[in-house]
C-alpha cells in the first residue's frame, strides 16, 4: 500500500479515535460525581448515572479496539515494519520497543478488566464495581497512549493538520 493512502487511512482512524477519546473524557467528567464504586454505591446507582457507566466503557473498548485492530497496525505500517501475519502480542511488543506504548503488559491488563466486566459488570455488584474503577483509573493510560501515537504520527507524517472540531 502507499504511503499516501496509509496517511489517509490513518487519518480516518485518528478521527474515530478522537472521538471515542472524547466521550470517554465526558464520561469520566460526570463519574467523579460517584466515583470510587464499591458494591454499596454501585447498587444505589440511578439509571442516568448507570447510563453514564455505561458510555465510559463502551467508548473504552471502542477505542482500545480501534487502536489495537487499526492505529497500532497502521503505524507500523507507516514506519514500515513488517507485520504481516504477526500475533497481536508481536505486534504490541514491538510498539513497546519503538516507544510508541508505555507497556505491553499494561495494555493486556486493560483488555482482561475489560473482558471481566463485560462478563461481570451486572451481576456481581463487588466484582463491577472494582473493574468499574480499575478501567476508570487506567483510561488515562489509554487516553495518553492514544496521544502519544496521534502526536508522534503527526510530526513524523504530518498527519491531522488540520484540527476538526469532534462531532457530538
Amino acid at each position: 500500500m502507499n504511503s499516501r493512502v496509509l496517511i489517509e487511512k490513518a487519518e480516518r482512524v485518528l478521527k474515530e479515535c478522537d472521538k471515542h477519546a472524547y466521550r470517554i473524557e465526558k464520561a469520566k467528567a460526570k463519574m467523579q460525581a460517584f466515583m470510587p464504586l464499591d458494591s454499596k454505591k454501585y447498587a444505589r446507582l440511578s439509571d442516568d448515572e448507570i447510563g453514564i457507566i455505561d458510555q465510559f466503557l463502551f467508548r473504552f473498548g471502542k477505542l482500545q479496539d480501534a487502536m489495537g485492530q487499526k492505529l497500532f497496525r497502521i503505524t507500523l505500517e507507516l514506519l514500515e515494519e513488517n507485520i504481516e501475519g504477526k500475533p497481536f502480542i508481536d505486534i504490541l511488543n514491538l510498539m513497546e520497543k519503538l516507544n510508541l506504548i508505555a507497556s505491553a503488559d499494561l495494555w493486556k491488563e486493560l483488555r482482561e478488566y475489560r473482558n471481566e466486566i463485560a462478563h461481570n459488570y451486572e451481576d456481581n455488584p463487588a466484582i463491577g464495581s472494582q473493574m468499574i474503577n480499575a478501567l476508570y483509573e487506567k483510561s488515562d493510560f489509554l487516553i495518553s497512549t492514544y496521544s502519544h501515537i496521534k502526536n508522534f504520527l503527526k510530526e513524523k507524517f504530518n498527519l491531522c493538520e488540520e484540527e476538526e472540531t469532534i462531532d457530538k
